[in-house]
C-alpha cells in the first residue's frame, strides 16, 4: 500500500472512529456504511485531460442495468483484421490511462473498445464492485458486439474472468488479465483490517453483500472464475504487488490448464505493471499472434 500523507491518514482515522462509534450503536447500520464505502471509488480521476488519441476515437454512450449511463471510445483500423477488443480498466481509475495500447492494436488491426466504469471517469453511477462491473461488460458486448478478445486490469481484470467462464465458444477468445483480484477474499481482509471493523460489523457488512447477490464471496474470484475456461488467457502479475498479492496466485499458477499462460514481473508493483512499454509489447503481441 503507497504512503498515505497527512490529510489522508487524518481522514482514515475519523472513518476509523465513525464506524467503532456507529458499530456499538448499531453494527447493521455500520455494516452498510462500510459496504457502501468499499463500493465507492476514490476521485483520482477528476478533471483528467484526454490523451491526444482520444480526440480520434469514435464516443459512445450506453445504458446498463438501472438506467446508469456508462461513456466508451471506439477506434477502427485502417487495415481491419476482423477483430475487436475491450478493454476494462481498475478500481478507482479510468479508460485514459490505457492510451498507450490503442496505436498498437490499431496498427495491428483490431478494432478498439474502451469505457470508464460505473462510478469511473466520465460513466455515471456511485458504486462498483465485480457484480455491477460484469452488468456492464455484458451490456457492451450486447451493444457494440461481437467482441473477440479482452483485456482488464485489477477489479477489471477478475470481472472479466467473470465473463470468461459464461462465455460462449471459449476457443474463439482471447483473454488479458493483468493483475487481477485473485482473492476477493484478501482484498476485504485487508479493508476490514485497514478500517479496524469489528467482528459485528463485519457481520452487518455481509448482511449487506448477500442484499446484493446470494453468491458466497468465494464465487467472485478469478482463479475460480478460470478454472474450466477452455480459451487462451495471459494473466500478467507482478512480484511484489501489493493490492493484489502474488501468494494469492501460487496455488492455481502451479495446477492451472496450459491454455492459461502466466507472465511474471519484478519490481513494477500493481500499477507499472500495464503501463511498462515491454509489457505492452507482449500483450498486444499476444492478441495478434
Amino acid at each position: 500500500m503507497a504512503k498515505m500523507g497527512f490529510s489522508e491518514r487524518m481522514y482514515l482515522q475519523y472513518l476509523r472512529t465513525k464506524f467503532k462509534t456507529i458499530g456499538k450503536l448499531s453494527p447493521s447500520v455500520a455494516g452498510k456504511l462500510a459496504f457502501n464505502l468499499f463500493c465507492t471509488p476514490y476521485p483520482k480521476y477528476k478533471k483528467t485531460k484526454a490523451p491526444a488519441i482520444f480526440h480520434q476515437a469514435t464516443k459512445i454512450a450506453i445504458q446498463v442495468t438501472g438506467g446508469t449511463t456508462i461513456k466508451g471510445y471506439e477506434w477502427k483500423p485502417k487495415k481491419p483484421n476482423g477483430k475487436t477488443v475491450l478493454i476494462c480498466h481498475g478500481y478507482a481509475s479510468y479508460f485514459y490511462k490505457f492510451d498507450q495500447y490503442i496505436q498498437p492494436l490499431l496498427k495491428n488491426g483490431f478494432r478498439i473498445l474502451g469505457f470508464d466504469a460505473p462510478a469511473h471517469g466520465q460513466s455515471e453511477g456511485k458504486y462498483i464492485n465485480a457484480a455491477v462491473y460484469k452488468d456492464a461488460v455484458e451490456n457492451i458486448i450486447k451493444v457494440c458486439g461481437p467482441i473477440d478478445h479482452f483485456m482488464g486490469h485489477s477489479l477489471g481484470g477478475l470481472t472479466l474472468a467473470l465473463v470468461a467462464e459464461s462465455m460462449p465458444n471459449q476457443e474463439a477468445h482471447k483473454f488479458v488479465l493483468i493483475a487481477p483480484a485473485t482473492k476477493t477474499t484478501t482484498s476485504l481482509e485487508s479493508y476490514f483490517n485497514m478500517m479496524h471493523l469489528s467482528e459485528t460489523v463485519r457481520e452487518g457488512f455481509f448482511a449487506n453483500l448477500i442484499k446484493l447477490t446470494p453468491l458466497p464471496i468465494t464465487y467472485f474470484e478469478a482463479d475460480r472464475a478460470l478454472e474450466n475456461y477452455k480459451g487462451q488467457v495471459l494473466w500478467v502479475h507482478d512480484q511484489g504487488d501489493r493490492v493484489c498479492p502474488i501468494k494469492d496466485l501460487e496455488k492455481f499458477r502451479a495446477t492451472a490448464p496450459e491454455n492459461i499462460k502466466f507472465l511474471i514481473t519484478k519490481e513494477l508493483g500493481h500499477n507499472k505493471v500495464y503501463k511498462t512499454p515491454e509489457i505492452v509489447e507482449q500483450i498486444v503481441s499476444f492478441l495478434s499472434a
